[in-house]
Formats: C-alpha cells, sequence, structure tokens
C-alpha cells in the first residue's frame, strides 16, 4: 500500500501554493486557456491566449475577463482528463458515461487536451475509452464532488452482480462503478450488517456524507431501501437468504477471515461467487446505501518523449518545440484542475 500526501489532494495542493509563493511565482484563479500561440514559420509554441476573469497582476490595465495574450518561454500543460465533461464521456467511454456522476473536480473538462490537438496537433495516447469508476452516493451531486469531504452490492431489481472479494480492495473499487452504470437506472444498493459496519471508511459512508438506510431486521431494511427506489424486495430478500446459505461456518469464518489477504472464504453454488472476505449478512443492525457510478477520472491523453517531457506532434512525430529565443518571457504553467493558471 503506498503512502499518502497529508489531508490528499487538497494538502498537495496547498504544498504547491507554499512552494510557487516561497519562489515568488504569481498565481492567477479564475483564468482559463483558450489557444495556443505559435510561430507560423516554425510552429513552436510562444505563448497562451487566456481568458481571465481575475487578472490583476500586470501593468497593461486589462479588465476582468478580458482576453489576453502571455508571451511564454515554456508552456506547461498539467491537463488532467475530460471526467467533468458528458459530451466527451459519452463520446470516448460509450453509452451511459454522460449519466455518471463526477467525484471530484468540475474543471477537468478536456479543454487543454482539445486545444493542443487543435492547434499544435498534439498526438493523442492512453486509453481513452477508460476511465476510474467507483460506487458513489445517488444522492451527490452529478457535476463536483465534495472536495472538503468490504460489502455486498444489489442492483435495483435485487440480485447481485459483482464479485465483491474477486481482488485485493484497491484493485477491484476502481472498476465497480463501470458495473453500476450496466444496471437498471445505474442504482445499486450496498448491504452490511453489524460485523462489518465498523469497517466503513467514515469520509465516504459517515451519514453527512451518504444517505443511511437503517433496520433492526433485513424485512425492515429492505422496506427502506424500498423507499429510496429498491423495485423487487421479496427478490433482495431472496438474494441474501441464498447468500447466507451459501458460506461457511460461523467457525469457519471467525479463524479464516482476514481482511489484510485474499483469505479464500468463499460462496458456495451462487451464480455470482463471492471468492474471498465472504461474511453472513445477518446480525443487526443492518446497513445499506443507495449508490451509483462515480467518475474519479479518464485514461486518455496526450503523446510526451519521456525523456524531455516534450508534447510530440501527430502530424510530424517528432516533439513540438518551444520558443526559447525570446529575450524576456514566461513560464506559464496551467492546471487545469481547478482552471487556474500559475504564471
Amino acid at each position: 500500500m503506498a503512502l499518502k500526501t497529508e489531508d490528499g489532494g487538497k494538502g498537495l495542493i496547498e504544498d504547491h501554493l507554499l512552494a510557487a509563493e516561497k519562489h515568488g511565482i504569481e498565481i492567477f484563479f479564475d483564468t482559463a486557456a483558450t489557444k495556443l500561440v505559435t510561430n507560423p514559420k516554425t510552429g513552436a509554441v510562444t505563448g497562451v491566449e487566456l481568458i481571465s476573469r481575475a487578472f490583476t497582476g500586470d501593468d497593461s490595465g486589462s479588465q476582468v475577463g478580458q482576453k489576453m495574450t502571455i508571451q511564454a518561454k515554456a508552456v506547461i500543460m498539467a491537463a488532467g482528463g475530460f471526467e467533468a465533461n458528458p459530451q466527451l464521456r459519452a463520446q470516448y467511454l460509450g453509452p451511459r458515461w454522460d449519466a455518471a456522476r463526477v467525484r471530484c473536480t468540475p474543471y477537468n473538462t478536456g479543454d487543454l487536451l482539445q486545444i493542443a490537438q487543435r492547434d499544435v496537433f498534439a498526438k493523442a495516447l492512453g486509453n481513452w475509452s477508460g476511465c476510474h469508476s467507483v460506487a458513489w452516493d445517488a444522492d451527490a451531486p452529478a457535476y463536483a464532488g465534495d472536495r472538503a469531504v468490504s460489502n455486498e452490492r444489489f442492483h435495483k431489481d435485487g440480485a447481485r452482480f459483482a464479485d465483491e472479494g474477486s481482488y485485493m480492495r484497491n484493485y477491484t473499487y476502481a472498476m465497480i462503478g463501470r458495473r453500476i452504470l450496466e444496471q437498471p437506472e445505474q442504482i445499486a444498493f450496498q448491504v452490511w450488517d453489524a460485523r462489518t459496519t465498523p469497517w466503513l471508511r467514515s469520509e465516504e459512508y459517515r451519514p453527512e456524507v451518504a444517505r443511511h438506510l437503517t433496520g433492526e431486521s433485513l424485512g425492515e431494511l429492505a422496506d427502506r431501501c424500498v423507499e429510496a427506489g429498491l423495485a423487487d424486495d421479496e427478490r433482495f430478500l431472496a438474494t441474501l437468504s441464498e447468500y447466507n446459505r451459501s458460506l461457511p461456518s460461523e467457525e469457519i469464518a471467525k479463524d479464516k477471515w482476514d481482511p489484510g489477504i485474499k483469505d479464500g472464504l468463499t460462496t458456495k453454488g451462487l451464480p455470482v461467487p463471492k471468492s474471498n472476505w465472504a461474511l453472513p449478512i445477518d446480525r443487526a443492525p443492518f446497513l445499506a446505501v443507495r449508490v451509483t457510478t462515480g467518475i474519479t477520472f479518464t485514461f486518455g491523453g496526450l503523446t510526451v518523449n519521456p525523456n524531455t517531457a516534450a508534447v510530440v506532434s501527430e502530424a510530424t512525430g517528432a516533439e513540438i518545440p518551444a520558443c526559447m529565443q525570446l529575450a524576456r518571457c514566461w513560464m506559464v504553467f496551467f492546471m487545469i484542475i481547478t482552471r487556474e493558471v500559475v504564471g
């Protein structure tokens, strides 16, 4: 397992901002790139056209929202993906992906990828039809997540549809979003009993983040799920009963269950198995959460030379040159994650 930055992405950006301030780098928010400026003879990138609603860092007298051009010695694009653009999701990922919820920033709309392809014929690379997507609260906003903030899955008709224990959590949770998207109305229910609710991550499953559907019996839980959109409570209860009957004895499970490894604690005879960590769902209180597909980021990008990080041209197969001969010019760094320009 990898270590992580303190406070996650928020902490990482805070570190970047402090480093920029330390080195005297000016930062402009609410600033969008609209065009890469090139030398018409050499094709070298010489600057960027942009529109800023808050640009106050020069003496040109520019007004809020005015178009402007920054001449640059180099342009560095940390462009992100297109996960916040429903049109591009449908175009590249396929049907239904325009309906997915955006987990994080609403600003990763693919702008700079398209600008680079349009203005300098940047060569595409990567898995443009692939993405990282997970189970996400079905009541979450459609276009942006809240950046301040082991189970069973049933589709809305009450049947299981995925092997929740096929591999370690970090290798499976990022694929389940695509499976949920294939279900009726792109809705599923995650279900736990009292054994496993203490293992839930508070940042994803506390009541302030996700609507809790609870019951002191499985029948009561089914009633709460019906109120939230479950279409077939009888099938739901039958699926749970069949699942519980397929498990090893509780004595075996107690000795064998180990969330740190693939423990081989599996179901027997189910059309959709649970290959590891299979525990019964029979101990009250019970909890369910209504989820849909949450997209985190896409996998399509641009071709770069790994030795120089220069973007490669689709037209020539060579690096797209940068303007290195200007006597006085800026380096412009576009951070599309929050549509910021760091100059």
